[in-house]
């Protein structure tokens, strides 16, 4: 009669899903990120009537600031639990579609509900992958 341990021993290992990084991903995600969120900020911002100038000035900060954020997130991600993990990711994705829809011109409490309920959705959908697919 076989035990559990003798039939786990012989199931064979399951591939894994996601290869290891290559180190310049810690840094070049952040930079694409914050790249994206800038240019639709200059995007949205000059749209709304601001100078060009003034539209770069905010796109470039916003750009840098999410870039931080994204950074400091991949760096401390390995060390949180799942749930934590989760509930940073839809943080920032929420900050950052609430931040742009408001400077596209809606209310500051429409603006926060939007961002609220992405980063709702968000933090679920991280939850659902990283209990999904952690070893």
């Amino acid at each position: 009669m076989h035990t559990p341990a003798a039939i786990t021993a012989r199931e064979p290992r399951r591939p894994r899903l996601h290869p290891p990084l290559h180190p310049s991903a810690s840094w070049v995600a952040p930079v694409v990120l914050g790249v994206l969120i800038g240019g639709w900020a200059i995007f949205i911002d000059h749209n709304q009537g601001s100078s060009i100038p003034a539209a770069f000035i905010l796109g470039i900060v916003a750009a840098i600031v999410f870039g931080a954020v994204c950074y400091g997130v991949g760096k401390v991600q390995s060390k949180l639990l799942p749930e934590v993990r989760a509930a940073l990711y839809g943080a920032v994705f929420g900050c950052a579609i609430g931040f742009l829809y408001n400077i596209s011109g809606a209310a500051n409490y429409r603006a926060s509900a939007m961002g609220l309920g992405v980063g709702l959705a968000m933090g679920v959908a991280a939850f659902y992958v990283f209990h999904t697919h952690d070893e």
